[in-house]
């Protein structure tokens, strides 16, 4: 009796809303469980580049990626709901540009949510540049001029590590002193000084 009480553009708008926030609920779940996979979500056309926007997809700027399969979802789903909501008060010209507008809206939020994510990922490689003026402690014997490599503990990127190290100084540094990272050579070997 409800359905019925529906116009047409009503109940293609009420299909619509429905079957896209079921396919958007079903991707929120499968996000949640860790089955996302990045490679599935966009319409972003990966072999489009323009140089004017630093030769990423056409799609995105700066990361901001607003044509992916969740930002269409969110679009279709809070659009059509807009139009499905707003169909009852105003002319369907209007719901229709009403649910375009709450659409893009929506999207464009999406995008913007998932830059955001995207920005806390890290790498989780060490860099043993940013050691540089870090202090540390001598775990074994640094042998004098540069005459071997001993080891040193210290926190780098917010973790506690152990690289080898090697110094200039004209005497062995011995354990448990404290030293300073003064560069990096062979891109995991530390020249310390004492502190």
């Amino acid at each position: 009796m409800w359905w019925e009480s529906l116009s047409g553009f009503q109940q293609t708008m009420f299909v619509i809303a429905v079957t896209a926030s079921a396919v958007m609920l079903i991707f929120v779940f499968l996000m949640l469980i860790g089955m996302d996979h990045s490679d599935f979500d966009g319409i972003d056309a990966p072999d489009i580049s323009v140089d004017s926007i630093n030769d990423e997809p056409f799609s995105a700027v700066g990361g901001f990626r607003v044509l992916s399969v969740r930002s269409f979802l969110a679009f279709v789903s809070i659009g059509a709901w807009a139009a499905f909501l707003s169909a009852k008060s105003m002319d369907i010209l209007w719901a229709v540009l009403l649910g375009i507008l709450f659409g893009s809206i929506a999207a464009v939020l999406v995008a913007w949510a998932f830059k955001a994510l995207y920005r806390l990922e890290s790498s989780g490689n060490l860099v043993y540049e940013n050691s540089i003026g870090k202090l540390g402690t001598v775990y074994m014997r640094i042998p004098k001029q540069k005459s071997g490599k001993g080891k040193v503990t210290l926190v780098v990127q917010e973790r506690l590590i152990e690289a080898d190290a090697i110094t200039d100084e004209d005497q062995d540094i011995m354990p448990k002193t404290q030293i300073e990272v003064i560069d990096v050579v062979d891109t995991t070997t530390l020249v310390v000084k004492t502190k």
